[in-house]
């Protein structure tokens, strides 16, 4: 008797624990699960361009957390005279900030005293930061990736010809490379650059 009762409660334990294993693997749970969340199109600024490209490239630079959200400030030129334009994107994740895109109308300048004055502090180490290899001006590392992209012809602005700068910072890296993670950083600076460059209605090519 003592072994049937014994059967009979092992089968009813058996039971209740293939029944919360089952739940489990159902809400992609751990042990089952994985509670990294899905990076979706809606979480994407509408400053950082083509959102596939810049699903992409987030995808390779973030770090896995439960859930991905943008706030996205973007202000528009008032006239052709206006220098004013500007965007902010902030990427965020599992309650942390992660990474950062500011875009600006300035008076152009040399190159490299814009990298010292817009992009270098947030490089880790100055030395790090190498030009692109092809495309747009700009430089990057595996923290940065910034482009200097001329916009407004001399004589529509007062003060001369006026660039647009980008600057991509990443908090908080994945655990891709150093070199993966500067490629993706790269093409969000470009996708960036490039919707900027039609709203605020530049009159100076990007090629």
């Amino acid at each position: 008797m003592n072994t049937r009762r014994n059967g009979y409660a092992i089968a009813v334990v058996a039971i209740a624990l293939a029944g919360v294993f089952g739940a489990l693997y159902l809400l992609k749970a751990p042990p089952f699960g994985d509670e990294t969340g899905e990076i979706e199109a809606s979480a994407v600024c509408d400053s950082l361009g083509q959102v596939a490209q810049s699903v992409g490239a987030l995808r390779s630079v973030l770090p896995e957390k439960s859930s991905y959200a943008s706030d996205d400030d973007v202000n528009l030129r008032v006239d052709e005279q206006d220098s004013s334009y500007s965007s902010d994107c902030f990427v965020s994740g599992g309650g942390d900030q992660l990474l950062t895109a500011r875009t600006q109308m300035m008076r152009d300048e040399p190159f490299q005293n814009w990298v010292d004055s817009e992009v270098a502090q947030y490089a880790e180490g100055h030395d790090r930061l190498t030009p692109f290899a092809t495309g747009l001006k700009g430089t990057a590392s595996p923290s940065v990736a910034a482009v200097f992209a001329p916009c407004t012809s001399p004589g529509k602005i007062p003060g001369g010809q006026y660039n647009l700068s980008v600057v991509v910072h990443l908090e908080k890296a994945g655990k891709a490379s150093d070199a993966e993670i500067r490629a993706g950083l790269i093409e969000l600076a470009k996708n960036a650059a490039t919707y900027a460059h039609t709203k605020a209605r530049c009159d100076i090519s990007l090629s």
